[in-house]
């Protein structure tokens, strides 16, 4: 006579059987938990990817979000962050080849939720900057933790944004825009999206990746000949994207 198995067995039975597409039921009204479990992780994923939802449509973001639960289940609780990953998957199925901004744009949402559950940080306060005087090219500015940077051949904010509840019948020409550079950023309450130029892009994340603000100039001017780093710096302010400065 077999030991009976543990709960914790029974549990790991369950979850495997929950997660395979065929196999023999380990508790009565187990087909009624797999929908229950597929369905509400589902749900989740729908939470956090609305746009995505809404360009598929319900049923094959159902089919998608069922599938992505199988290959790469959660491995921790609470939910709110889960499916980083589904965009990456994403862009190895079919209907990414159907819409082929699907994943940048589930790449940005990604982004959004992120930036939504970010630490919060006071924003740099610019009177710190005239201490620095004309060591101010020597110092790290510290970008404000919420921070994503977010890149696409494709226009995927204005698409974001046209598919906002409140957007109306907004339409987005994907032939007329180049590549789209972004920072996502929560400064206050509110999540923004900052499209960027190709220099303003490239020294933030010079400035993200820890190097001076003369280094980061560098990178920029290496993109755009005409940058203007006062320019850019005074919006970037305006927006409170930095937390702070200091000195190496």
């Amino acid at each position: 006579m077999g030991l009976m198995p543990t709960l914790l067995e029974r549990q790991r039975d369950m979850r495997d059987w929950v997660l395979a597409t065929a196999g023999t039921p380990p508790l009565p009204n187990a087909g009624l938990h797999r929908d229950n479990t597929l369905g509400g992780l589902a749900a989740v994923l729908a939470a956090g990817f609305p746009v995505t939802h809404r360009l598929v449509g319900e049923a094959c973001f159902i089919g998608l979000a069922q599938a992505y639960v199988r290959h790469e289940p959660p491995h921790e609780a609470p939910l709110l962050r889960y499916g980083t990953g589904f965009p990456a998957w994403l862009r190895g199925q079919e209907v990414a080849r159907q819409l082929p901004y699907l994943a940048d744009v589930a790449r940005l949402e990604a982004a959004w939720t992120h930036a939504y559950h970010a630490t919060e940080a006071a924003p740099l306060d610019a009177g710190a900057l005239a201490t620095l005087g004309d060591a101010v090219e020597d110092a790290v500015w510290r970008l404000h933790p919420s921070h994503r940077f977010v890149t696409s051949p494709w226009p995927v904010d204005r698409v974001w944004r046209a598919n906002q509840p409140d957007a109306g019948d907004a339409t987005v020409d994907l032939d007329t825009e180049g590549d789209t550079h972004l920072l996502v950023v929560r400064p206050a309450a509110e999540v923004l999206l900052i499209r960027l130029g190709p220099g303003a892009f490239a020294l933030l994340m010079a400035l993200g990746a820890g190097l001076p603000l003369g280094s980061a100039w560098d990178n920029a001017l290496a993109l755009d000949a005409g940058f203007n780093l006062e320019h850019e710096l005074t919006g970037l302010l305006a927006a409170q994207v930095f937390t702070g400065v200091e000195l190496p």
